[in-house]
C-alpha cells in the first residue's frame, strides 16, 4: 500500500507549479497588454499583436481573458484604483488647505509619471466615449472617489477657514486639475517646441508642475478687497 503522507507534498508541488506558471501566463499577458494600449490605443491594438508581446496563444489569451474589451477594462480599473490610492494616501488633513490642493497636484502629476498608461487610456477611452468598457467605466467610481473623498474636503476646508472662495466647486476645479495634468502628458513634445522657439530651452515636466499649482491656487484663493 502506497504511503499517502510521501506522495501528498508532490501533488501538492504538481499544483503549487502549475498555479505559479498561470500566474506568470496571465501576468506577461497583462503586462504586455498595458504596453499595446498605451502605445497604440484600442483600436490600435489587436490581439495578434498582445500575444506575440506575450509569447502566448491566441487560445490562451481568451481561455483567461474572454476578449480583447475584457483586458481593457481589467487593465484601466487596476490603473485607476492604484492611482487613486497612491493619490489618496497623503494625510491632507494635516495640511492647510493650499499646502493640500499644491499636494493633490504634485501627487496627480508624481502618479501620472509612474503610471503613464493610465493617462493615455483615460485619454484614449474618453475620445471613443467609453465605447469599449460601456457607461459603467471603472474610472467613473474611482475619480467619484477622489473628488468626493479626497478633494472636496480640501475645498470645504479652505472655504470655511477663508481661505478658498466661496464658490469654489470640487468637481469644476478637481476636472480643471485634471486637465492640467493631463495636457503635460498628451502635448509635451509640442509644448517643449514651442517653449524652446521663445526661450531656447525645453519646458521640463517640474516647471509645468509649479506652474499648474500656482494657477490652480490663483483660481481659487479669496479674493482680497482693497
Amino acid at each position: 500500500m502506497p504511503n499517502c503522507g510521501e506522495y501528498q507534498p508532490a501533488e501538492t508541488a504538481s499544483i503549487r507549479g502549475r498555479r505559479t506558471s498561470n500566474a506568470t501566463t496571465i501576468a506577461d499577458i497583462v503586462n504586455a497588454a498595458k504596453e499595446e494600449f498605451t502605445a497604440h490605443g484600442f483600436d490600435g491594438t489587436t490581439v495578434d499583436s498582445i500575444c506575440r508581446r506575450a509569447k502566448v496563444s491566441k487560445q490562451l489569451l481568451y481561455y483567461y481573458f474572454g476578449s480583447k474589451s475584457d483586458l481593457y477594462t481589467i487593465i484601466l480599473k487596476e490603473a485607476a484604483e492604484k492611482t487613486a490610492a497612491f493619490i489618496g494616501c497623503t494625510e491632507y488633513a494635516a495640511l492647510a488647505p493650499e499646502d493640500a490642493l499644491k499636494q493633490f497636484v504634485k501627487n496627480m502629476f508624481r502618479e501620472f509619471v509612474e503610471r503613464p498608461q493610465i493617462v493615455r487610456m483615460t485619454i484614449d477611452e474618453a475620445q471613443h466615449a467609453f465605447v469599449h468598457v460601456g457607461k459603467a467605466s471603472p474610472l467613473t467610481a474611482v475619480l467619484r472617489t477622489l473628488i468626493d473623498d479626497v478633494l472636496r474636503p480640501i475645498v470645504i476646508r479652505g472655504c470655511a477657514e477663508g481661505v478658498f472662495r466661496a464658490d469654489c466647486d470640487a468637481d469644476q476645479l478637481f476636472w480643471a486639475i485634471h486637465s492640467l495634468v493631463t495636457t503635460w502628458f498628451a502635448h509635451s513634445p509640442m509644448i517643449s517646441l514651442v517653449t524652446r522657439a521663445r526661450t531656447g530651452a525645453d519646458m521640463d515636466a517640474e516647471a509645468w508642475q509649479d506652474s499648474s499649482s500656482e494657477f490652480v491656487l490663483a483660481a481659487v484663493r479669496m479674493r482680497k478687497v482693497p
